[in-house]
């Protein structure tokens, strides 16, 4: 069975590399958003439908796309057998965005390792992520930054609930990420299994082995013959 990843908020594939580093027994397809054009949720979600495939996949939003990796799992894509939030959510997931989305974006301050460790990584991130985290957030086109940021500070609680099996990987030292906004992520969906990780917002990154096992062990879980035979 393939896993397809959504990125986070940077938009591409890139922060996937410690996670893919884990899981290279498994058919990963990791996906960047468009870098043009509206990038609201269901606009996203138009646009990269087709790029899902239609062999049996797992699928996978980081943060930023959560919502959208759920927006995509109520269409009924062909060969979807369930989905992954990590470090993700449904709603607002943090209030201040609002004015945030409207204030100075100082991409320099941002990447200073103090500020990124504070609020992203963590004490215990080693230089290499660091620098992968750093890079990224350089690349950044500030008016993409800016449309993503609005999305989310006009994210409502989704009315539908999800059916497929879902997992959620809830870092407990995320600062980015409201307790109740991910918390509430469980009131939308059927049958979810919560692992509680010790790590921070960027814990596909700060904590892949642990990520990884626990994603082996969930696509196993629905699709156990595939997943034996590779």
């Amino acid at each position: 069975m393939r896993l397809v990843l959504l990125p986070g908020l940077n938009g591409s594939s890139h922060l996937f590399a410690p996670l893919l580093d884990e899981l290279q027994d498994i058919d990963c397809q990791a996906l960047s958003l468009p870098d043009h054009g509206p990038q609201d949720y269901d606009s996203l979600a138009d646009m990269l439908i087709q790029d899902l495939g239609n062999r049996p996949f797992m699928l996978l939003g980081e943060s930023f796309s959560g919502p959208l990796a759920y927006r995509l799992a109520l269409r009924n894509p062909e060969g979807l057998r369930g989905v992954i939030f990590a470090a993700s959510f449904l709603s607002n997931p943090f209030a201040p965005l609002a004015l945030l989305r409207h204030l100075p974006i100082p991409l320099a301050l941002a990447t200073r390792p103090w500020m990124l460790r504070t609020l992203c990584l963590g004490d215990g991130a080693n230089d290499e992520t660091l620098r992968l985290v750093q890079g990224e957030i350089r690349r950044l086109d500030r008016s993409l930054l800016r449309a993503r940021l609005a999305s989310l500070a006009t994210l409502h609680a989704p009315q539908q609930r999800l059916a497929l099996p879902a997992l959620h990987l809830w870092p407990q030292q995320d600062r980015l990420v409201t307790p109740h906004s991910a918390k509430r992520l469980a009131e939308h969906c059927d049958d979810l299994r919560q692992v509680r990780l010790k790590g921070p917002h960027f814990i596909l990154q700060t904590q892949a082995q642990a990520c990884a096992a626990a994603i082996r062990t969930f696509m196993a879980e629905q699709a156990p013959d595939e997943t034996r035979q590779g």
